[in-house]
């Protein structure tokens, strides 16, 4: 079973954010917004230990993807993009990226949370953002662009509802989500996600989008009633269209992204190599990270 609804995705920078933004549909619903507690049947034997009332298992997921009281929230991923014709998969460039975030519950039990994303893409194992990159499908250099996300902001319901708007960016997104799956592992809380998403932007072709994620705490944190934010780290697998700046012939396959990634509390805490890529493109956003909040929404562009 599944829910349709219109939502925010789009490459590799909007998978992730999807990831970080979904507490537990991982996609960014508005016109008819998805219950986020549509889950998978519970079991026993695979969630021992893990909460199974409502109230509590959504106060669980908020603490391990976001956080349940108000103040800041950065995720990082890194991973590397392939090309993907049939079971051969071709590495095409690595990936580095960040989102920000400001959490503030409302007096209903809900959350109100604004989102900025900027991801940098590198050659191979070069660690060095690149402004051209050469597809290994063509050969032929391609421009990269520079495409932060956001700022965006969305709102959960005291039942974990997520709503946003039915356009990001100039660009209609739409998403067929799969029930969450939760598993109990040691001394680990564990959830997995998988959303299927369609972006439409006028002039463009349509692209699919899957997004397939693991998110972990350690199960002392994740548990804890009394602990507004859980340590969390992600393993993400997607499997998309080529983004349109790949400039893909037709036919030549899909496009995959692996990638793993953790919170953080400060933006201090992130990457190092990340941090240093914001303060050459964004100077304003290195000086005052939570500032590029009171920004307008940039284009999407991807």
């Amino acid at each position: 079973m599944s829910d349709a609804f219109e939502t925010d995705t789009g490459d590799e920078n909007l998978l992730m954010s999807r990831r970080v933004l979904m507490a537990t549909g991982l996609m960014l619903g508005a016109a008819s917004a998805m219950p986020a507690m549509a889950a998978a049947p519970s079991y026993a034997a695979r969630e021992q230990g893990l909460p199974t009332d409502r109230a509590q298992r959504i106060a669980m997921i908020r603490r391990m993807r976001m956080r349940a009281d108000a103040g800041p929230v950065f995720w990082w991923f890194r991973g590397r993009n392939y090309a993907q014709q049939g079971a051969n998969l071709i590495p095409m460039c690595d990936l580095i990226f960040g989102a920000l975030m400001d959490v503030r519950p409302t007096a209903d039990g809900g959350l109100v949370i604004s989102q900025y994303e900027l991801g940098f893409r590198c050659a191979l194992d070069t660690g060095v953002r690149a402004e051209k990159l050469l597809n290994p499908i063509t050969g032929t250099m391609i421009d990269v662009p520079f495409a932060p996300v956001g700022p965006t902001k969305v709102v959960y319901n005291a039942d974990n509802v997520l709503q946003l708007p039915p356009s990001i960016g100039g660009s209609k997104f739409t998403v067929e989500h799969v029930p969450e799956v939760f598993y109990r592992i040691g001394d680990m809380v564990c959830f997995q996600t998988h959303s299927r998403a369609r972006a439409e932007t006028p002039g463009q072709t349509d692209r699919v989008l899957n997004d397939m994620s693991m998110i972990c705490s350690p199960a002392a944190e994740a548990l804890d009633p009394k602990r507004a934010f859980a340590s969390a780290w992600g393993h993400g697998t997607d499997v998309t269209d080529y983004a349109r700046w790949l400039k893909m012939p037709a036919g030549s396959g899909t496009q995959t992204l692996r990638s793993i990634g953790q919170k953080a509390s400060r933006y201090q805490d992130m990457p190092q190599d990340w941090r240093d890529m914001v303060a050459k493109a964004d100077p304003a956003m290195a000086a005052d990270p939570m500032g590029v909040l009171a920004r307008s929404a940039e284009t999407y562009r991807n």
